[in-house]
């Protein structure tokens, strides 16, 4: 819990940095004063909850730095579904430690709907707000093809053990999206995370540099935030077409087992994305391009799924 407690609070105080910086050096005269920063991803058939929440924070001088005053857990947040015209109130909460705003009824995002947020903030004139279209519902596909072996490929159950040999993930395992009847391109993201806690006893799956287990010196490395080599991630545009003998469209990768870096259990999530958080996760200073208005952050949504599986050899 101490390493936890760590990695959150130096990830908070970069990110209340970068909201300095981005005050005095990249959005001009668009902020004035307190800066604020709102983060929601919707996902298609997820509530907003623990695991998916809005956080809502504002800028911080470094040396007063606390990472809870940073939280704002007096707004009024709004989301409304401007395509059934439903309008609900999210309250303050917690996800995990964090101060965030989730909806206590646990109201499912539909996919293809457009979401308005709007955040008013006791003595900010501002309305932050920002709206998203869902991408359309589509499916991961664990064993496209039926060639799977009992116990072998993706699985949805993170209890699974299913098992994928490393040297012929790219050969025998593709990481498959079916989009339905709708072919074309669209924003694809994937993230791949080692479940395994770092220990020297695990093994690389190729070697680097002639070392086979990391040494005790990686474990900060390994347990930061961000892209690290426990969590790899992908983000492109991607085109979905038909498959021979398969009857959708279907986005699919092959050649990318070289991102599992060690055998072990791994999660993996795999999405298509509206514009306002693909160009959050793929842009420089992304906070500034993810359709949040008199704030910085993003305000995105997604479709797709998580995925379990464990590397061996």
């Amino acid at each position: 819990m101490v390493k936890i407690m760590r990695k959150i609070l130096l990830l908070l105080a970069l990110f209340a940095m970068l909201l300095l910086l981005s005050c005095e050096s990249t959005s001009g005269p668009r902020f004035k004063g307190e800066v604020y920063s709102l983060a929601a991803l919707l996902v298609a058939g997820q509530p907003l909850n623990e695991e998916h929440p809005v956080y809502l924070t504002r800028s911080s001088e470094i040396e007063d730095f606390n990472y809870l005053q940073i939280f704002v857990t007096d707004a009024e947040i709004t989301l409304r579904d401007l395509t059934s015209g439903q309008e609900f109130t999210l309250q303050p909460g917690m996800a995990g430690i964090l101060p965030a705003y989730l909806d206590p009824e646990q109201r499912l995002i539909e996919a293809e709907h457009r979401y308005r947020i709007e955040a008013r903030i006791p003595g900010y004139q501002s309305v932050i707000w920002a709206e998203t279209t869902v991408p359309q519902a589509i499916t991961l596909e664990t064993d496209v093809y039926g060639n799977n072996a009992d116990g072998e490929g993706y699985s949805f159950d993170e209890q699974t053990q299913n098992q994928m040999p490393f040297n012929r993930i790219d050969s025998d395992f593709p990481l498959v999206l079916n989009t339905g009847q709708i072919a074309g391109d669209y924003n694809f993201f994937s993230e791949f995370y080692c479940l395994e806690e770092f220990s020297t006893d695990l093994e690389y799956t190729t070697q680097i540099m002639g070392m086979v287990h990391p040494d005790a010196s990686m474990e900060e490395t390994y347990n930061s935030s961000g892209e690290t080599i426990r969590r790899i991630s992908m983000a492109g545009r991607f085109s979905s077409k038909p498959q021979q003998g398969l009857p959708d469209n279907y986005i699919m990768l092959r050649d990318y087992g070289q991102v599992f870096i060690f055998y072990g259990r791994y999660r993996i999530k795999s999405y298509i994305l509206d514009d306002n958080y693909y160009s959050y996760v793929n842009m420089p200073e992304g906070y500034l391009y993810g359709g949040v208005h008199n704030a910085l952050g993003y305000f995105g949504s997604a479709s797709g799924g998580v995925m379990y599986v464990t590397i061996c050899k």
